[in-house]
């Protein structure tokens, strides 16, 4: 009986970790970034993805909620100029994100060396600012309404800041982190 429960449990955790190692590759597909092999674990299981098994939207929240797939892609940075990564993870639907139709977390290296999850929330892909605090740009996400959050670095987290009205969005200076992130990933050798 012991026997029939450890092979039982011998085979669900490895189809666990077959499955995070399926998150930690389709998340990071296709992108040029430093992070160890490791570090892209760490921020999939931070993530907590499974796989949906659908091939065009790849990820699900849980097993439960399967016929919600998906897709996910990561955006690796540099917003600070240190040499160390931040990881930004564009990802949902309606299922995981209400009307926005998607959420944004951005993992960044405390001081520890590990990658913590900041925002976290329903939200677009940031436009970043050329406005700054502590060496990091402020941010803002957009989302259902007539106003744009910007968040602000506070030291370890990336905080509310305040709000642009909709008229004023046109009149910032502003690159999208998509683009910050193609320019940076053309720079890694």
């Amino acid at each position: 009986m012991k026997l029939l429960f450890l092979t039982v449990f011998l085979l669900a955790l490895a189809a666990l970790l077959q499955a995070q190692q399926d998150v930690t590759t389709l998340l990071f597909q296709n992108v040029k970034s430093k992070l160890s092999a490791a570090e892209k674990k760490s921020i999939a299981t931070s993530l907590a993805f499974i796989p949906s098994g659908n091939k065009d939207q790849p990820f699900a929240l849980d097993k439960d909620s399967k016929e919600y797939p998906f897709g996910a892609t990561a955006y690796p940075t540099d917003l600070n100029g240190d040499g160390t990564e931040e990881i930004f993870v564009l990802f949902g639907n309606s299922y995981t994100s209400g009307n926005t139709g998607s959420s944004i977390a951005a993992f960044i290296r405390n001081a520890a060396g590990k990658y913590e999850m900041n925002l976290g929330f329903p939200g677009t892909l940031p436009d970043v600012l050329t406005t700054k605090n502590m060496g990091y740009p402020d941010l803002l996400i957009g989302g259902p309404g007539m106003e744009y959050p910007v968040f602000r670095w506070k030291g370890k987290i990336y905080d509310n800041f305040k709000s642009v009205k909709d008229a004023d969005y046109e009149k910032l200076k502003k690159t999208s982190l998509e683009e910050v992130s193609k320019q940076y990933q053309a720079g890694l050798k």
